[in-house]
């Protein structure tokens, strides 16, 4: 299977972005993977890793549109009740360098060194 056919059989069609954007997003990944491992190819290999970063990257972004789903208590008073929300997302959360340290492990494996 390729990175595509993974992607679209996790994600559910109504969730999934447009083909534009879904490319997009895949060549970003693939683009950091290739940087990170120092290779100019991605093995077969990577193929479910490479799909569950893109994965990773179009949830960041959806949440990144739709911050009220991902609220979280910051601060509760007990005298007149009083709840403070935040946003759970930090800006960093969305870029490719963090979905990278996430499956950093995983990509070791396969990185190339350079001299």
């Amino acid at each position: 299977m390729n990175v595509l056919e993974i992607i679209k059989a996790k994600i559910p069609a109504e969730n999934l972005p447009s083909d534009k954007l879904l490319n997009m997003y895949i060549e970003e990944v693939g683009q950091s993977i290739l940087t990170f491992c120092n290779r100019t190819d991605i093995p077969a290999e990577l193929n479910f890793v490479y799909a569950n970063m893109i994965i990773d990257l179009i949830a960041s972004e959806n949440n990144k549109t739709n911050p009220e789903a991902n609220r979280v208590v910051t601060s509760i008073k007990e005298g007149d009740t009083q709840i403070s929300y935040g946003s759970s997302i930090s800006a960093s959360e969305s870029s490719t360098i963090e979905i990278v340290n996430n499956y950093k492990s995983q990509l070791l494996r396969y990185r190339k060194l350079r001299w």
